[in-house]
């Protein structure tokens, strides 16, 4: 199973206001607690900055991810903070995620994308 959700961050939202974002769209995408091992990936995409925004060229680069941030805005939540948030809406405990990735980027549209993916068990039949 594979739950995509993506949470829209504009500029004048606080963190608190981000996670409680993302938990209602945990909410809305997954009807059920998840058991089992579970992957996840998390695409951070932040508001490009003037200097590059005002660039076509470098824009363009911005865009298909060659020029890429390197700092957390300070509005933005730790990695830790959004596995808590998701935590007990879509999965029992921090420890069911054992593979996790996670990318910044720049983009016109603020935003955090999470892609969530259950670990198929093979029992070896």
């Amino acid at each position: 199973m594979v739950i995509h959700f993506i949470v829209d961050t504009e500029h004048d939202l606080t963190k608190n206001q981000i996670i409680q974002r993302m938990k209602a769209t945990a909410k809305e995408q997954c009807s059920e607690i998840l058991q089992g091992a579970l992957s996840l990936d998390i695409r951070m995409f932040s508001k490009m900055p003037l200097d590059i925004a005002s660039c076509q060229k470098k824009r363009i680069f911005a865009e298909k991810g060659f020029v890429r941030p390197v700092h957390l805005h300070r509005c933005q939540p730790s990695l830790q903070e959004i596995q808590e948030a998701l935590c007990s809406i879509i999965y029992e405990k921090l420890g069911q995620v054992v593979e996790l990735k996670v990318s910044q980027f720049y983009s016109i549209r603020p935003r955090i994308e999470m892609i969530l993916n259950t670990m198929d068990d093979f029992s070896g039949s």
